[in-house]
């Protein structure tokens, strides 16, 4: 439908169970763990909100609240998006991107959008997977990898910390675009060189690039060195279909939306706009149907349409709270805990009330995801099968607003959700 002022939008709302029919339909069992099986082409059926146990008029809240904030000039674009259990039954995009020519592209779903932070599961997801074929230790000294990370207090630094934002490293200068050896080369000196600021596994605080990047790096070695894209690609983005997702620069004739819009076009796509690009941490592109498919594989127990590709145990461990224990002490001492809800690369909700990864305050305690900057958030809840992504095509400017929309896009699509 169009809006008044030209805006172009695309609502995929669906309203009465007969659209069900025009889809693909997901054979299998709704828990997670369970084999679910996909149309590759298809793989997220539109269905209507009844037919997942979604409530229409109180999803129309989440639509609204699009409109709103749209109309309000909040952002110049969006895109919500929501399945349970592998259905779709909400698909809503608002206004334009801008794709280097031109800031009016409509918003379809389509584009590539930079995921930043959002990177960081997805690393996280291979690094799993790289471990459980015995090629990693997440408990032996990072060095056991890359002989150069040591000294300065880095000397005991795991694997493990390092994707739990707990390896004392937060604030490690000079890191920037990864792709290619040059780049990465830099990078791996950055964090070598880098001084640890507290005792490692002591707390977690928040590792924008470092933690992830020597995370990569590790695995990098034992995979012979191979470009980090292409392990990515040959373990994760292939297998489960996602073949726009990547650590690469996107070809010349995609569609990508580049966020935060630069102030003069026309602006190429070119590594001199992407700041981030290839960064294990935050350079990763990705469509929402993209990110998608990685949440329903985490959602399914590690499976992707029948096909298991991180095994139960390894699986286990990485949705388990890794401090959860540091946690549990601290609560029952009366004290404010020193250490998150991290898993291996996912922030699980936990006990948290509604914090600025925009989790809000509604979905399951076991529900997890990552954010990215100002304008990304992906997250799945295993107990109700929800998986949500929710993106913006420019930075809302404000820490807090983007917080509070990031939560109350979260909530909304939730309070909809019945049994």
């Amino acid at each position: 439908m169009k809006h008044e002022n030209g805006e172009t939008s695309r609502r995929r709302f669906i309203q009465t169970s007969g659209a069900m029919a025009a889809g693909v339909a997901v054979v299998g069992c709704a828990k997670q763990g369970k084999e679910i099986c996909v149309n590759e082409a298809n793989p997220f059926p539109s269905v209507s909100p009844e037919s997942v146990n979604v409530d229409p008029e109180r999803l129309q809240a989440a639509v609204d609240f699009l409109d709103k904030e749209f109309a309000k000039g909040s952002f110049p674009g969006a895109s919500l998006v929501a399945t349970r259990h592998g259905k779709m039954f909400l698909e809503e995009y608002r206004g334009t991107y801008c794709d280097g020519r031109t800031r009016d592209v409509p918003v379809d779903g389509k584009q590539l959008n930079m995921v930043y932070s959002f990177s960081k599961v997805i690393t996280a997801t291979v690094v799993v997977m790289v471990r459980q074929d015995g090629l990693l230790d997440y408990d032996v000294p990072v060095s056991t990898y890359l002989p150069g990370f040591k000294g300065g207090g880095k000397d005991g630094i795991t694997l493990r910390q390092c994707l739990t934002h707990s390896a004392g490293i937060p604030s490690v200068q000079r890191l920037g675009p990864a792709l290619g050896d040059i780049a990465w080369q830099k990078n791996l000196d950055a964090v070598c060189g880098h001084e640890t600021e507290w005792k490692p596994g002591s707390k977690t605080l928040y590792h924008g690039l470092s933690g992830m990047f020597v995370a990569a790096a590790c695995a990098r070695v034992v995979c012979g060195m191979k470009p980090w894209n292409e392990i990515c690609k040959e373990r994760l983005f292939d297998p489960i279909g996602a073949k726009s997702m990547t650590f690469g620069l996107p070809p010349a004739d995609a569609q990508v939306a580049l966020t935060p819009q630069p102030k003069d076009l026309p602006t190429p796509l070119d590594p001199a706009h992407f700041g981030m690009l290839g960064h294990p941490g935050g350079g990763g592109f990705a469509r929402a149907e993209d990110m998608l498919r990685l949440l329903n594989m985490h959602l399914d127990g590690g499976v992707w349409n029948g096909k298991r590709l991180i095994e139960k145990d390894a699986f286990a461990e990485m949705h388990r709270v890794q401090y959860a224990n540091e946690i549990e002490a601290a609560v029952a001492a009366g004290k404010a805990p020193t250490h998150e809800f991290w898993a291996l690369g996912w922030l699980t909700r936990g006990t948290t009330k509604t914090g600025w990864f925009g989790f809000g305050d509604t979905v399951s305690e076991e529900a997890y995801g990552h954010a990215g900057i100002d304008t990304v958030i992906g997250l799945a809840d295993p107990e109700s099968g929800l998986a949500l992504t929710y993106l913006t095509t420019d930075s809302p400017k404000s820490g807090e607003e983007t917080t509070r929309m990031r939560n109350e896009a979260t909530n909304l699509v939730a309070k909809a959700l019945k049994g």
